[in-house]
């Protein structure tokens, strides 16, 4: 079966995934080009993600038990985990 027997719906799915092979290619090879302006924020605010958020419950009541950060900061830093979550990671990149 060539390619002209096909069902039309199957060339419909052919041409979009080919166009979305090549925009994923292309955002790949220039989103370092794009990146290469340095921006210097005095601080980052992430509203309601929990995966940001482990500090919500040491806030209220302070956490009774280590390690509360100690690791990656070398300081307790209210926190219910032992180093780096995501937006520490968004921070540094």
């Amino acid at each position: 079966m060539s390619l002209m027997e096909l069902p039309s719906i199957t060339k419909f799915h052919i041409k979009h995934v080919t166009s979305l092979v090549l925009l994923s290619i292309a955002t790949t090879i220039l989103n370092p080009v794009m990146a290469k302006n340095n921006c210097d924020f005095p601080a980052i605010f992430s509203f309601g993600a929990s995966n940001a958020d482990t500090g919500g419950w040491a806030a209220s009541f302070l956490p009774r038990l280590p390690p509360n950060g100690e690791t990656f900061f070398r300081r307790p830093a209210g926190r219910f985990c032992d180093g780096r979550i995501i937006i520490d990671f968004i921070d540094t990149s």
